[in-house]
């Protein structure tokens, strides 16, 4: 059986808060009263004024009643106001202030007050030819006044309930609003709208409540920093709603690997975080982060397009490798970076030795920013010669860093610095215009037209005013551009074919030369080989180092595929009097090496040429 529905009520109540409630109650409660008083006075006022009226016109008429004593005319004249209904009673005093004559409404009670509304009564003087002969009384009944404020006070009542009514509906519809909007706005604090995992703001919260609960109880907190490893050429590739794509199939991919107990959150654009917890060993958070990189190991279907979504790990455990939130994400980032120096799509697990080391980049990135602002850096050059004649043609510019604490530090360890702090464009411009400057002179001072090849790092290569930066460098130091070499790595020129294509026929316009650099190392095809407009390669010292007794046979094929595209060949890492007479029976082009010549500073090379010149 069906319960009968039970009537909803109307609580005014529920629409108003007890505080707006009251405050609106009081109000218009204030302004009744004052509504009701001003009602009050004008009616009173008009009253009296319409009595005031009547004795007037009585005085004026009764004066010959009184002079000649004929008290039944005016009686008589009294009943001729019967016509007002307001008048209750009128009287006529003579000289002596007695009544002369009185009359009242039939069925009329003694004028009295209508609850706290006194009666009006106005006193009027008969006069004639200056002399008065008595006095007129008029009294007047107020009930109308009564039932007028009545009337009047409940029409304000109904008014007054109407605008409660329709303030409290448009109150409720308000607060609805204001609740919706406060829970749109709290989806938005705490929500990640690409993924609808929680956000960076959420996932911090939840980091310190979980802590703050393992500590209580003595359990561990796992956390996982991810970063996305190829999500910036999905992005360039397919455009970034595939890229929003991404990250929910990540996302999701997330969600699955872990536990209903662990917290998975988007903290950045391409980065993740999952707080796994609680723990019951470290190996528990290694078990879960290689599940994670196994996952995303698998290719995802992206309109149309496959793509592998590795990523970048750093793990701790609080409270084995941290004793608060904040030094758990840090070193949580600090196992991020380790992992992406040793290769991306592995997992990083925090050591505290990685402190000292992350302690150490901090600091030269510090060192190596004001280095850059007081011109503390020098370029060396290292000297490149002709393989057959042995005679010196070119130089490559490479910069060194001394520093004043540590000494020299080598290029592999300062310059990964450069490209994570964004210094690297600033370098790179340092050393491109210290080299054109070094050569121009070199070639006026000693008449030897040597080249120069300066490394273009990635930075450089995306930078749109980075052509117009070449050519300002080449005026201001007069080094003709034919002279002047741009190198580029294979990873820089295959993240973006098309972009490295235009590049190297705009600096061609330019009359600079190219080159790709580390030629063997990346993974260029021979069909982009053929369609770059490069002048040469540098072929690798990985395949110079076994010469002569291994390698043969893959250095060959490489200056044999270099010639059949009409490209010169220069050999890196030349070391051996054997490995030299090798490339130059094999046609090698150029060598370079510690056999040949160490990198050396500017007054150094200039004492070499001016020797070989003279």
């Amino acid at each position: 059986m069906t319960r009968p529905r039970t009537p909803r009520k109307f609580h005014l109540s529920k629409m108003l808060g007890t505080g707006q409630l009251t405050t609106a109650v009081a109000a218009l409660g204030v302004a009744g009263f004052i509504l009701l008083g001003y009602q009050f006075i004008s009616l009173r006022q008009t009253l009296t004024a319409d009595v005031t009226v009547h004795a007037a016109i009585m005085a004026d008429n009764i004066a010959a009643s009184l002079m000649f004593r004929d008290s039944e005319a005016a009686t008589e004249m009294l009943r001729s106001f019967r016509p007002a209904p307001f008048l209750q009673e009128a009287a006529v005093f003579d000289r002596g202030g007695k009544i002369f004559a009185w009359y009242r409404r039939d069925g009329a009670a003694a004028p009295r007050s209508q609850f706290w509304i006194e009666p009006v009564a106005v006193t009027r003087p008969v006069v004639y030819r200056g002399t008065e002969l008595g006095q007129v009384r008029l009294v007047a009944d107020t009930s109308g006044i009564r039932d007028s404020l009545w009337r009047y006070g409940t029409l304000l009542g109904l008014a007054f309930l109407g605008a409660l009514v329709t303030s409290g509906l448009v109150s409720r519809k308000m607060r609805s609003r204001m609740a919706r909007a406060e829970r749109e706005l709290a989806y938005l604090a705490y929500t990640d709208p690409v993924t609808d995992l929680p956000n960076r703001r959420a996932g911090h919260e939840a980091l310190d409540t979980m802590i703050e609960r393992a500590r209580i109880k003595g359990e561990k907190v796992g956390l996982l920093l991810i970063d996305l490893d190829n999500f910036k050429v999905v992005n360039d590739t397919a455009g970034h709603d595939a890229g929003d794509h991404l990250l929910r199939l990540v996302a999701g991919l997330l969600r699955d690997q872990t536990r209903e107990t662990d917290l998975v959150a988007r903290i950045g654009g391409d980065e993740f975080v999952v707080i796994a917890g609680p723990l019951h060993g470290s190996d528990e958070l290694h078990v879960l982060a290689e599940r994670i990189i196994a996952a995303l190991q698998q290719p995802l279907q992206l309109d149309g397009l496959e793509f592998v979504a590795t990523a970048s790990i750093g793990s701790a455990v609080f409270p084995d490798d941290a004793d608060s939130a904040p030094e758990l994400v840090s070193n949580a980032d600090t196992a991020l970076y380790d992992a992406k120096d040793a290769g991306r799509n592995r997992l990083g697990q925090f050591r505290r030795e990685m402190i000292v080391a992350a302690q150490r980049r901090a600091q030269l990135e510090r060192d190596l920013r004001r280095a850059l602002e007081h011109g503390a850096l020098d370029v060396f050059y290292q000297p490149q010669f002709d393989c057959p004649s042995r005679t010196l043609v070119g130089v490559e510019a490479l910069v060194r860093w001394k520093h004043p604490e540590h000494g020299y530090i080598g290029p592999d360890e300062f310059i990964p610095i450069a490209e994570q702090s964004g210094l690297i464009g600033e370098l790179g411009r340092f050393v491109l215009e210290r080299a054109c400057v070094d050569i121009h002179a070199l070639g006026e001072y000693t008449g030897l037209p040597l080249t120069v090849a300066v490394n273009v790092s990635a930075r450089q290569f995306r930078e749109d005013e980075f052509l117009q930066v070449v050519q300002d460098i080449l005026a201001r130091s007069g080094l003709p551009a034919e002279r002047l070499e741009l190198e580029l790595t294979e990873s820089v020129l295959m993240d973006d074919v098309t972009r490295a294509v235009d590049f190297m026929h705009a600096i061609r316009r330019l009359g600079v030369r190219m080159s790709i650099d580390d030629f063997g190392t990346g993974y260029s095809s021979l069909s982009y080989l053929q369609s770059f407009p490069i002048d040469q390669l540098k072929l690798d010292r990985s395949f110079v180092r076994p010469l002569p007794a291994g390698g043969a046979t893959l250095a060959s094929a490489v200056i044999a595929l270099a010639h059949g595209f009409n490209l010169a060949v220069v050999a890196e890492g030349v070391e051996t009097p054997e490995q030299l007479a090798w490339l130059q029976a094999a046609g090698c082009d150029v060598a370079q090496g510690y056999l040949l010549g160490r990198p050396m500073p500017i007054d150094a090379l200039r004492e070499q040429v001016a020797a070989v010149v003279v």
